[in-house]
């Protein structure tokens, strides 16, 4: 049980009736946890201590204690114990401790706030029910999102050149059009034997070899995996976040709708499909991919 102490400013303590004996004219002994208030604040005197003199003041607490006794202030709000004697309280997670063990006579100045880092164990003290002051640090779970490999295509290609540098007539223009046009689908055919049938990581392409399924916020798999994958490839004005996760949420709908901007699909966030993947859409990046 703690007995609590009404104590004024700069009373010595040369006796107590509660909890406390005398052990001769000059000490005191404190044969049960008694409570001392300093500075608005209750700390209490752990069973077991003694001293010579208490003085209590309005924000410090002076102590005199003899040769072979141990005195202890503990502080249940774990307020920093300052004090000119170079002590160092303990700090706990439920109170702070000041042991004083060696004859001498120590001025402490409680803080009005709580002491630093929570050390193991608890300090001395006495008995009595005190409330642990336990601080709780929300942990963030920042998710980890997988990086998707470039895929380079295994096989050259080796482009026709142009058979006018400088195309003068209809027809010099017209066979310089005709090569390039070879050229081209020369590359479409080298992309996709690199990429297969779109299940390669970092593809654009989906499984089913072109956009033929309509996709929209909540939509998931490999089509929502190929249809990141080739916002990602438009550039950062599009995709600035450019994550490639398979599912199609909010940056995914934001990246479509930029990408249907730029192509004049939509105009306006109340365009019907807005942010959706469907015909036109489809039709657009199918044209773009030469699919």
């Amino acid at each position: 049980m703690i007995k609590k102490l009404k104590l004024g400013f700069l009373i010595a303590i040369l006796s107590l009736t509660v909890g406390v004996s005398s052990a001769n004219a000059a000490d005191l002994s404190f044969d049960t946890a008694t409570t001392v208030t300093v500075n608005g604040n209750d700390y209490f005197i752990g069973s077991g201590s003694g001293a010579t003199s208490i003085v209590v003041a309005a924000t410090t607490l002076t102590v005199v204690v003899p040769a072979s006794t141990t005195f202890t202030l503990v502080s249940p709000g774990r307020h920093t114990l300052t004090n000119d004697g170079s002590l160092t309280a303990v700090c706990t997670n439920t109170e702070s401790t000041l042991t004083i063990s060696t004859a001498s006579t120590v001025i402490i100045t409680p803080s009005t706030t709580a002491c630093g880092a929570i050390s193991g164990g608890g300090g001395g003290g006495g008995g009595g029910t005190v409330t642990p002051v336990v601080t709780v640090t929300p942990v963030v779970v920042v998710p980890t999102v997988p990086t998707t490999p470039t895929v380079t295509p295994t096989t050259s290609v080796v482009l026709k050149a142009l058979p006018y540098a400088s195309p003068k007539t209809v027809a010099e223009i017209q066979a310089n059009l005709s090569v390039l046009l070879e050229n081209v689908a020369m590359l479409q055919a080298t992309l996709k034997a690199s990429v297969g049938t779109g299940t390669a990581t970092g593809t654009s392409v989906p499984p089913s070899g072109s956009y033929k399924v309509g996709l929209t916020p909540g939509s998931k798999g490999n089509d929502v995996t190929a249809l990141q994958n080739f916002l990602k490839s438009q550039g950062a004005d599009i995709y600035p976040e450019g994550l490639v996760t398979g599912f199609y949420g909010n940056l995914t709908k934001a990246a479509v709708a930029k990408f249907q901007m730029k192509h004049g699909i939509v105009t306006s966030v109340n365009d019907a499909g807005y942010g959706n993947v469907g015909p036109k859409t489809r039709a657009k990046i199918n044209q773009l991919l030469g699919l």
